[in-house]
């Protein structure tokens, strides 16, 4: 049973001032809005073509960094979207083994909402530090770009922009491009031949390891020790320790190719 209270008393508790009641219910409203736009505003910057700028370096952000432009890469070149999307499902499960993303929603987002180059690679170039870093996402743009053996016009445009706005040498890019075609031209003519005289295989060895190591066509011994020291120092995993696994991955992968193509022509000119 209620306690025999006035009923006085109930007509003063209940009879709140409309401008507090008002108060307490639009601040409510206006809290939950202001947390909601809070928790969403990365998804509205990245509809309109933005990446956000203030996202953290994780193995997460930069792997959608990475799709973001190679979404881009595909959209170029649409009819060979089915190829580029595994180089991209294989690239990323070899190098983001710890990111956490669901690859098709994510690509597919990329594709309907592309980025603007210049916020990516704005992104990209205030997290990635060294030049290493950076010339990781040309390989990876290029090696998708030609997964063909060739660049169409507007896909080598492409590269030259990302190149630039990086803030990387022009030597870069065509270095690796250079690269990805001797490596294409030697698949193609090892699937053509079965056998391959121990001469030409050697000649198409040599072009390749001088490509990687920044060399000319005929290197001395004094100009390979001054590119070997130069790139061990850009490429050395220990300049990575900080970085993401991928990139860390990157680095290692790199900088095992600098010590074959450098122990290849040390014998070559020992000899």
């Amino acid at each position: 049973m209620l306690p025999n209270y006035p009923l006085a008393y109930f007509e003063t508790a209940n009879n709140y001032p409309t401008w507090l009641v008002a108060l307490v219910f639009f601040g409510f409203l206006g809290g939950g809005l202001a947390f909601y736009f809070y928790k969403t505003r990365h998804a509205r910057l990245w509809r309109k073509g933005i990446y956000p700028q203030k996202l953290k370096l994780t193995e997460d952000n930069l792997l959608e960094a990475y799709l973001s432009l190679g979404s881009l890469l595909i959209l170029l070149d649409y009819h060979n979207s089915k190829d580029k999307t595994r180089f991209i499902n294989e690239y990323f499960n070899k190098y983001f083994r710890n990111a956490t993303y669901n690859f098709g929603d994510s690509l597919l987002f990329s594709i309907r909402h592309p980025m603007q180059i210049e916020s990516v690679c704005s992104w990209l170039n205030s997290r990635l530090k060294t030049e290493g870093e950076r010339a990781q996402v040309i390989y990876f743009l290029t090696g998708l770009g030609m997964l063909d053996g060739q660049l169409s016009r507007r896909e080598l445009q492409f590269l030259e922009i990302m190149n630039r706005q990086l803030e990387l040498p022009t030597s870069n890019l065509e270095r690796i491009i250079s690269i990805f075609k001797n490596y294409h031209a030697s698949k193609a003519k090892s699937e053509k031949e079965s056998k391959v005289s121990s001469r030409s295989s050697g000649m198409s060895q040599a072009k390749r390891f001088a490509q990687i190591l920044h060399l000319e066509a005929s290197p001395t011994m004094e100009g390979l020790k001054q590119s070997y020291r130069k790139l061990v120092k850009q490429h050395h995993p220990d300049r990575f320790s900080q970085a993401s696994e991928a990139q860390q991955l990157l680095a290692k992968e790199k900088f095992q190719q600098i010590q074959e193509a450098y122990e290849y022509w040390k014998d070559q000119l020992q000899d």
